[in-house]
């Protein structure tokens, strides 16, 4: 009786032929018990019936030359054929789990922060033989072991700190501060950090040898470490501002015609578990691109591989386009390389055609900035 229980089940179902009344007489001479009984337009009857009815329906109505849809089913019978279709997602989804559950039992990062005087590359090299590296079961670290034997390795150490945190066993260490050793000024000439033509000079201590206007070039003295009235003079840390425009090239080919490789948007990845050396995949990319950039992300468990596809494109631009194009993308570049207090002041732009296809866009970049670095003295 119980596994009759999940035998039984209702179906749905819409019937066309021509006369929907004698549809209904035949099924009840043939006592198929029906309910639920709608009619939908004038040879269409859409009636419930149980499931061990259904075969029995069907012969009845392919001998009136009728037609049959299953539109709808309830019951445990037809639960448990879904529950059978998902059963490997869910297979799947609890070895995942599972994976995870047992991975998370061992320590996969070691996160040491030190100031200067103790390496953290020398931390981890005595966890390692104390036999703590990647890999090590949780159960088996005993962190107040762990911190009382790096306090008698190393005499720098004030105070340590040793907690998991998740995957990662984290050390955290203060040292022993000694007195600041007192800082003698240096004395010498200040000298230019590289070539530039000088706009202005703060000398704040010390004499200036260059003035507006002068071309200078990397090593050449800007203020000397000399102070005091004519046959008075007397040695002082220089000190001092000198603004120059210095100069930056850039240059670029740059297709105007003809095709290029380019990304279209689509994108997939791989993801999976980096264990011991062996790949676990959680996910394989399953779209077969061409032609793709690839872009890799790893982190201490889970690994990405992202695809992102490129296609060739066609290329129609006019020269006007593709030197401004080539000057913003420049400049870009530049201002990542410079300081805060740099300043681009001109362009100089020269471009070259190389077939017909493609031009040469030479920028040189007319740069304001500080040449000299107060630390930066010759003696």
């Amino acid at each position: 009786m119980g596994l009759n229980k999940f035998k039984n089940g209702k179906v749905s179902v819409e019937i066309k032929v021509l006369n929907p009344e004698r549809i209904l007489n035949i099924l009840w001479n043939n006592e198929i018990k029906v309910s639920n009984v709608k009619k939908i337009d004038i040879a269409t009857l859409r009636v419930d019936i149980d499931y061990n009815d259904y075969t029995q329906l069907r012969e009845v109505v392919n001998r009136i030359n009728g037609k049959m849809d299953i539109v709808g089913r309830d019951g445990p019978l037809f639960l448990l054929g879904k529950l059978k279709k998902r059963s490997s997602l869910a297979i799947g989804a609890i070895m995942f789990i599972g994976i995870i559950f047992y991975l998370s039992t061992y320590i996969w990062g070691i996160e040491i922060k030190t100031k200067k005087n103790v390496s953290p590359f020398e931390v981890r090299q005595q966890l390692y033989d104390m036999g703590i590296k990647p890999g090590t079961l949780k159960k088996s670290i005993e962190v107040k072991d762990i911190e009382k034997k790096l306090e008698d390795i190393n005499s720098d150490i004030l105070w340590l700190r040793v907690r998991i945190e998740g995957s990662t066993l984290k050390v955290l260490i203060e040292e022993k501060v000694n007195p600041p050793e007192e800082k003698k000024p240096k004395l010498g000439n200040l000298v230019a950090k590289m070539d530039g033509q000088i706009n202005r000079v703060y000398a704040y201590a010390g004499r200036t040898v260059v003035k507006t206007g002068d071309v200078i070039k990397a090593g050449d003295i800007v203020i000397e470490g000399i102070d005091g009235k004519e046959g008075e003079e007397f040695q002082v840390p220089p000190n001092g501002i000198v603004m120059a425009n210095t100069f930056y090239e850039k240059s670029m080919e740059v297709k105007i015609n003809g095709t290029s490789m380019e990304r279209n948007g689509n994108k997939d990845s791989d993801v999976y578990l980096n264990i011991f050396g062996k790949k676990i995949y959680i996910k394989k990319a399953i779209k077969g691109f061409k032609e793709y950039d690839k872009i890799e992300d790893s982190s201490k468990m889970l690994n990405k591989v992202v695809y992102f596809e490129r296609e060739e494109k066609n290329v129609k631009l006019t020269k006007e386009v593709a030197i401004e194009n080539s000057i913003k993308s420049s400049e870009e570049s530049l201002l990542n390389e410079l300081t805060r207090e740099a300043t681009i002041v001109d362009k100089i732009v020269n471009t070259e055609d190389i077939g017909d296809e493609s031009i040469k866009v030479r920028i040189v970049f007319v740069v304001e900035q500080n040449i000299v670095d107060n630390n930066t003295i010759e003696y």
